[in-house]
């Protein structure tokens, strides 16, 4: 079966998220800027457009995800991106991680204290972690139901249900090879994280919050800015 990650990177163009994305690319490069930090880190970086605009703000940047398609498609953009772990970087070698649209969320609540460990290793003290969260009415309101797509080459359908504060969407994808449909299926867990952990931390302040509307009528994400103490 297909790693769920390299799933999601087959139907990326297809879910059509691209202008989204960008209004929170944009609200990311507003909050960086009067931090004044120089070396990022951009975990779980995806498809690398968000490397580009780092690139372009001519700072020093780098991303890592565990989809090696995507790490494919980001280095075509010309940006330095791989599957290493966190692990792998030395102590205090950025000045600031990021963890863009749905990092978080993808971490299940007995595994986040370790990942968070990780973020601070690789910070100096007084570095930043600036992440977003998917908000109730994220998954609630916006990510629970169905979605189908299709194309000439392509059926594509996605189901969401939002239990006991776990989304569980389920992916399949037909691709049309030669006369024959090839189906590819996979499924994605997403966890809530209220802000009130994020409060708690002793490793971080919480130093402010932004809350952002991509897909909906309120609020679907919150973006956390954190200071290692």
């Amino acid at each position: 079966m297909i790693n769920p990650l390299d799933l999601y990177a087959k139907i990326e163009s297809l879910i059509g998220f691209d202008a989204q994305y960008e209004t929170l690319y944009q609200t990311y490069l507003g909050l960086l800027k009067p931090l004044h930090v120089k070396r990022i880190l951009d975990v779980g970086c995806g498809n690398g457009k968000f490397l580009v605009h780092l690139k372009n703000e001519q700072l020093s940047a780098c991303g890592i995800d565990r989809s090696a398609a995507m790490i494919e498609r980001a280095r075509a953009l010309g940006v330095e991106a791989s599957t290493q772990e966190l692990e792998a970087f030395e102590e205090a070698s950025f000045e600031c991680v990021v963890a863009i649209a749905d990092v978080l969320n993808y971490i299940a609540p007995a595994q986040i204290d370790s990942f968070l460990e990780a973020v601070v290793r690789v910070l100096p003290k007084e570095g930043y972690f600036i992440c977003d969260v998917n908000t109730l009415y994220g998954f609630e309101g916006v990510a629970e139901g169905v979605m189908c797509h299709d194309t000439e080459d392509q059926f594509l359908c996605v189901d969401a249900t939002f239990e006991h504060n776990e989304l569980l969407t389920k992916i399949v994808l037909f691709e049309k090879e030669g006369d024959l449909y090839h189906k590819n299926e996979g499924s994605i867990t997403q966890y809530f994280h209220p802000l009130s952990f994020f409060k708690k931390l002793g490793a971080f302040k919480l130093c402010s919050t932004k809350p952002v509307t991509l897909f909906g009528d309120e609020p679907d994400k919150t973006i956390l800015i954190l200071q290692k103490r």
